[in-house]
């Protein structure tokens, strides 16, 4: 296992997708983060303005579904997809010895490893940075801190269900395109929902997933049950995506 994360790990360092999204999400971080906090981007009403973080509002662009959803099945595609191209290097990995499940966990753990850097520590450590240089960092107080911590950890949480999905798509489809486009369509259905429909139910169902939890885990005061509902909302979500990816990659034909 630890030979197969080191590859891994490896591969994906040698990616130049991954490089050219960090370089894109530093930009654009760096970007809005100065326009918000020298007031050109007057942007309000966000649960970072109820914590007293304002000058932090840009990081709310970088919490939107859609938004996370093209970086992760942009990573996705040209890092898991590829593999299952004519290169053989899934099944030179199975022929090795390996098992299918430490495979599948293999790369699900260093893919999410650099979705989590992308979408996640890059542009918070650069709102941080930039806070600070700008001669703010009061803002970042005792209280502030603890939320920053919660909310950015039952976020990392469900983004580890979200990567679980995508990973699943990109094992599916094999294409680097399709992983995209399926991804892609599934934020917009779960968006469709949220905005749109109003049947109780559906409303209901909805709002126990992890993708209601992404934007809810921001809310700026969250009861001790609400915190709880989160982390198992998003545990069992993880596990239950995890045997179904296990399951379709112990069962799928590789070329």
């Amino acid at each position: 296992m630890m030979n197969l994360m080191k590859a891994e790990i490896y591969k994906l360092s040698r990616n130049h997708t991954f490089w050219v999204l960090i370089g894109v999400v530093t930009g654009l971080s760096a970007l809005l983060h100065c326009l918000v906090i020298t007031d050109w981007w007057l942007l309000s009403g966000t649960e970072f303005d109820k914590a007293g973080l304002s000058e932090l509002n840009a990081l709310s662009a970088f919490t939107l579904l859609l938004y996370f959803n093209f970086i992760v099945s942009t990573l996705a595609a040209f890092y898991i997809s590829t593999e299952f191209r004519h290169n053989g290097v899934i099944k030179n990995q199975m022929m090795s010895g390996n098992k299918r499940t430490n495979i599948f966990m293999a790369k699900y753990i260093v893919f999410s490893l650099g979705s989590f850097l992308v979408t996640v520590l890059i542009p918070l450590l650069t709102a941080i940075i930039l806070v600070l240089l700008f001669g703010q960092g009061d803002i970042l107080n005792v209280a502030n801190l603890i939320y920053l911590g919660r909310a950015y950890s039952l976020f990392t949480l469900q983004l580890l269900s979200f990567t679980a999905i995508v990973l699943l798509i990109a094992t599916l489809t094999e294409d680097s395109g399709k992983t995209i486009i399926f991804s892609l369509l599934l934020s917009i259905v779960m968006f469709a929902i949220e905005k749109f429909i109003t049947a109780s139910f559906i409303k209901m169902l909805y709002e126990h997933t992890f993708f209601y939890q992404l934007s809810e885990v921001f809310t700026y005061t969250m009861t001790k049950d609400e915190m709880i509902q989160s982390i198992l909302i998003g545990f069992l979500s993880l596990m239950v995506i995890l045997l179904c990816g296990i399951f379709i990659f112990k069962r799928k034909e590789i070329q």
